[in-house]
């Protein structure tokens, strides 16, 4: 075996069998390494390697084996809103009706509230505490119901004042954890994008980073654009320069062609960077110049920049590159990960949630 190996991909076992398949019938010999010798089925994140003096050509052979994959999407005519009444919540609606105007999209409106739950009932005083729960549950029901009510309204209200009567807004109440309401009324709806505000009392930047955009991201596949509280945005005419965070991956393809489908319309600078902490590699160099030749071709009318950071924390190097640049939105790919890697190795998607102050736009792998 070549001593000189890079790693050209990241698989499950089966997707690293084909990619190796493919790579070998077009004259590549292709290593597999972290394969679970007991139980090959289950192994994850295997690692595909190749010998360096390959890099270039099994590039190009990859790029053309996973954009059959890949197709046009359309710009989205149904935006979902959560919303608990915030005032971050709130911004984030009035945010998704303006967008609504230029795509001449829908919005719906959706609370989700949670109904009382309660623990280690006395089998003795289980009769009574049963009525105080449905008299608690149709009170909050109640409740939930006329606030999303009033301010559907005011919505409403604001759009026919503002030029918009055109636009179609309507609204949803859910029972349950955010998370699962969320996803839901997702796969019911099918929204073309989901816009929340973050930090706000239902949705607090812990909980989204979790269980909500784990739900609604992976899940239903649906772009989530996230509008921190520190983020001075009112327009997404404001937005002027826009950040893609490339892993060099076959998600790039995809992600970046959704990312130019929303962004038409606007005259915004597109910058694709990628952070690694040996820039000059020939890996490196070689998946830009696929990345690069892959975007010239296929959106001919979008300027695109890319670039390549020097860092071995990607969070802090593209928050870094975010001041410098005056990057007003990011948007990246949320990867599937272990329980364990999540734990031990937090994605970048969940670090720059933590602690954003410009909005970020979410795709799912």
């Amino acid at each position: 075996m070549d001593d000189n190996l890079i790693e050209i991909s990241n698989e499950n076992y089966t997707s690293a069998l084909v990619l190796q398949s493919y790579l070998e019938s077009n004259g590549i010999k292709c290593y597999l390494k972290n394969v679970n010798l007991v139980q090959p089925n289950v192994s994850d994140n295997v690692r595909v390697q190749i010998a360096e003096n390959d890099a270039e050509k099994a590039i190009k052979l990859l790029a053309a084996f996973r954009l059959e994959k890949v197709k046009g999407e359309a710009q989205p005519r149904k935006i979902l809103v959560p919303i608990d009444f915030s005032e971050h919540s709130k911004n984030a609606a009035y945010f998704a009706l303006k967008l609504a105007k230029l795509y001449k999209s829908e919005v719906k409106l959706l609370h989700v509230f949670n109904s009382p739950v309660v623990d280690m009932i006395p089998f003795t005083d289980a009769a009574s505490i049963q009525i105080d729960v449905d008299i608690s549950y149709q009170i909050l029901q109640k409740t939930a119901k006329e606030n999303l009510v009033k301010f559907f309204k005011k919505l409403r209200k604001y759009a026919d004042d503002h030029s918009m009567k055109s636009i179609k807004i309507g609204y949803a109440l859910r029972e349950g954890f955010a998370s699962y309401g969320i996803a839901d009324t997702c796969k019911r709806y099918k929204p073309g994008m989901v816009i929340m505000g973050t930090k706000s009392e239902g949705f607090r930047s812990t909980e989204l980073v979790g269980s909500v955009a784990a739900e609604v991201v992976h899940d239903t596949q649906i772009p989530l654009l996230v509008i921190p509280e520190n983020a001075n945005l009112k327009d997404f005419e404001e937005v002027k320069n826009v950040l893609y965070a490339t892993r060099f991956d076959d998600n790039d393809f995809l992600a970046i062609r959704k990312l130019v489908t929303i962004l038409s319309g606007f005259s915004v600078n597109l910058v694709c960077a990628h952070v690694c902490d040996d820039p000059d590699s020939k890996i490196t160099q070689a998946k830009m110049n696929n990345l690069k030749e892959y975007a010239k071709k296929t959106f001919k009318k979008t300027k695109i920049e890319f670039d390549v950071i020097k860092g071995k924390s990607a969070s802090e190097a593209f928050k870094g590159y975010i001041a410098g640049k005056n990057i007003d939105l990011m948007a990246l790919t949320m990867h599937k990960r272990g329980i364990l890697e999540r734990l031990f190795n937090p994605s970048l998607t969940r670090k720059m949630l933590s602690d954003a102050e410009i909005p970020l736009l979410i795709f799912s792998e």
